[in-house]
């Protein structure tokens, strides 16, 4: 099957995941790895103008929210930073193999609900994976950390949280998770109709 084309703008934001080879974890400790992406995505920023809304780090993926330019697109940043970042952790590790097991995976976001949900998503990773009970308590989040240069998302939020961690904490219902899953393999996110919800 055909990889779907990104659709390339500057005016949205998208989410984009990529899983390191063979699912395995990345070859060098959490803590390292954190380290390579944050200067990663700092350089990444600087020269391609590309802003970071979220970022999390998780053993053998990643997921971010991020906003480009007029002047670069999603694909030039995108591919700057997975080089940067498999060079860096190849060198540490001392390998010569991919780091990532194929492209990166973007979805375009239009609207602020869609955003809401997504940021919500991206922030609970770790706790749906069983590694933390708490998103405050995850320290490879740009939630928690001070290593990334954020852009402020709240401009994009539906309505913003009168306690952000409070409302980040709560766990989305099972069907609800299901759907911003599905709607996140598209290119564009959106909710089919037999799968909206409040």
């Amino acid at each position: 099957m055909a990889r779907r084309k990104i659709l390339y703008t500057h005016e949205y934001p998208y989410h984009v995941m990529a899983r390191s080879n063979n699912k395995d974890w990345f070859y060098i400790p959490t803590d390292a790895c954190w380290m390579i992406f944050s200067k990663a995505l700092s350089k990444t920023s600087e020269k391609y103008e590309m802003g970071i809304h979220s970022f999390v780090l998780m053993n053998n993926h990643y997921h971010m929210l991020c906003q480009c330019s007029e002047k670069y697109t999603l694909g030039e940043a995108m591919n700057y930073l997975q080089k940067t970042v498999s060079k860096a952790i190849n060198a540490e590790a001392d390998r010569i193999n991919h780091v990532f097991g194929g492209p990166y995976k973007a979805t375009l976001i239009r609207e602020p609900d869609q955003f809401s949900r997504v940021y919500k998503y991206v922030a609970r990773n770790p706790v749906k994976a069983g590694i933390t009970h708490s998103v405050e308590n995850y320290k490879f989040s740009s939630l928690n950390s001070k290593d990334i240069k954020l852009l402020n998302e709240d401009e994009w939020f539906a309505e913003i949280p009168a306690n952000r961690i409070e409302w980040l904490n709560t766990e989305f219902e099972d069907e609800q998770y299901i759907r911003i899953q599905r709607a996140l393999k598209r290119t564009e996110f959106k909710l089919a109709d037999r799968m909206r919800f409040d």
